[in-house]
């Protein structure tokens, strides 16, 4: 999960000195853009910052996995500072993004957010959006059997 600030005149390093928080990717109006193998794609429209959950996270295992353990490490950064990223998100926009992937895609199956990290998103004016996409689990032989063990029967002979 990432939370970023836009705007036309943002200066990421002005941001992170204000916030005290450094920008874990950013770029000014006017930067390169490059691709993956390094071309480039034009340059950058308005200034960005971005912060990630995931090197933050202190969660291990499964609740790794948890939005709320997202929203919360940037939750626990940001409202702390809310006057100030209100301050520049009024000059632009600001929004939490949101990676989901998962094994089953089934109605019902998607991210649940509990009120307290949605009350914390609200407080920070900020909008959600959401990248959902079903990936394939890896096969595990060891997993497989225990789910549909092969049954041998003994030679009576």
């Amino acid at each position: 999960m990432t939370f970023m600030l836009f705007g036309q005149d943002l200066d990421p390093d002005a941001l992170s000195t204000r916030l005290g928080i450094p920008a874990h990717s950013s770029a000014c109006k006017g930067d390169e853009r490059r691709g993956p193998k390094g071309q480039l794609l034009g340059h950058h429209r308005q200034g960005w910052w971005r912060i990630d959950s995931s090197p933050l996270l202190t969660a291990t295992g499964d609740a790794r996995k948890d939005i709320n353990e997202h929203l919360k490490v940037l939750l626990d950064l940001l409202l702390p500072k809310r006057d100030l990223v209100l301050e520049f998100a009024a000059r632009g926009e600001s929004y939490f993004d949101v990676l989901w992937e998962s094994t089953y895609l089934y109605a019902g199956t998607g991210p649940l957010i509990d009120a307290e990290y949605l009350r914390g998103v609200a407080d920070l004016g900020a909008g959600m959006g959401f990248d959902i996409y079903q990936i394939n689990e890896e096969e595990d032989q060891d997993a497989n059997m225990q789910i549909h063990p092969i049954s041998v029967k003994p030679d009576l002979g």
